[in-house]
């Protein structure tokens, strides 16, 4: 599966005048997997009867599989008609392939209509709707088609929309396998209660073990209780601080590899047995006054809101976030 990122200037688009500027967001991960979830009861429950709808669902059961598994830190997702032509009839033939893409990109391009019955139950729940976008050959590279959630574009003059920008979720869990449990836990009250006991136990033992009440037989035993009371301490901390703020920090030693913006947030799950479960993801955002990078950071002033920090005036840039709606406001 070819999976090409088409944006070059990082997460944006950023273009600027000496009286506006234009900020076009990257792809949110988030949304679209949330729209592509309903998308795929939809092809449940009305299966495709004509090419281009096999098709669509084509492209949405890959564009899921592929943010499912973290195929790639792009949340752009491209396929080719011979990647398409192969799959659907099982032959590679790049130029029969292009024609027979043709035939059916009418159908094809009905299903993501902002009018059609997908969008339009999208619409219904709430969800941000799904659109096809065709990227036409350029320099002997095919066309190549994805399934993607609009773009947000913030304009303005001068500094009148200044004021308001929003981040984008560019990645979704790529927790070690130990951790990976901790990314997407579901926080029922049980798990929660038998979590923190099992934490607050290590803990104890790991102070116990210090100042000498227990003895473990050797000082290889007592230095492995020791170590994972620490670790049992860190994950404490953080959940302790999730659960009260919303949001925190991603443990780094919980990561494949470092980064920033790498957080640990609370999200509903619609379930009413379990209303809430926390979520690893990573966010971009964009200083709307300049256009440099906002490093996100926990707010010691506001509950379950983020800071964001220009990367190049991070005193004087500050933008106050909402995880919510991932929508920031603009501090100083």
């Amino acid at each position: 599966m070819v999976l090409i990122g088409l944006l070059k200037q990082g997460a944006y688009g950023l273009h600027t005048g000496s009286e506006n500027m234009e900020v076009v967001e990257k792809q949110d991960v988030e949304d679209l997997e949330k729209s592509l979830d309903v998308a795929l009861q939809f092809f449940s429950v009305h299966l495709p009867n004509i090419v281009g709808e096999e098709i669509g669902a084509f492209l949405i059961e890959q564009t899921h599989r592929l943010i499912r598994q973290n195929a790639a830190d792009e949340s752009h997702f491209y396929f080719t008609a011979a990647e398409i032509y192969k799959y659907m009839n099982g032959q590679d033939d790049s130029e029969k392939a292009r024609r027979w893409m043709k035939g059916h990109e009418e159908k094809l391009s009905k299903l993501f209509a902002q009018t059609s019955s997908l969008n339009a139950l999208l619409t219904e729940k709430n969800l941000s709707p799904l659109r096809l976008e065709r990227v036409n050959s350029k320099g002997g590279i095919p066309t190549k088609w994805r399934i993607r959630t609009g773009s947000v574009k913030s304009t303005g003059t001068g500094n009148s929309n200044a004021l308001k920008v929003r981040y984008v979720v560019t990645h979704i869990d790529d927790a070690l396998p130990w951790a990976k449990p901790f990314s997407n836990l579901i926080l029922t009250p049980r798990k929660l209660i038998l979590v923190a006991i099992g934490l607050l136990t290590s803990i104890v033992l790991t102070l116990y073990t210090l100042i000498g009440l227990v003895e473990w037989g050797s000082k290889t035993t007592n230095t492995c209780v020791v170590i994972f009371g620490i670790v049992a301490g860190i994950i404490f901390k953080t959940l302790h601080e999730l659960l009260n703020k919303g949001i925190t920090t991603y443990p780094a030693f919980w990561s494949k590899k470092l980064a920033k913006n790498k957080l640990l947030t609370i999200n509903a799950t619609g379930q009413t047995n379990a209303p809430i479960c926390m979520k690893a993801v990573t966010i971009e955002a964009k200083c709307s006054v300049c256009g440099e990078d906002l490093l996100i950071e926990k707010s010691r002033e506001f509950h379950n809101r983020f800071v964001g920090k220009c990367r190049v005036a991070p005193s004087e840039h500050v933008f106050s976030f909402d995880h919510i709606t991932k929508e920031g406001t603009f501090l100083r």
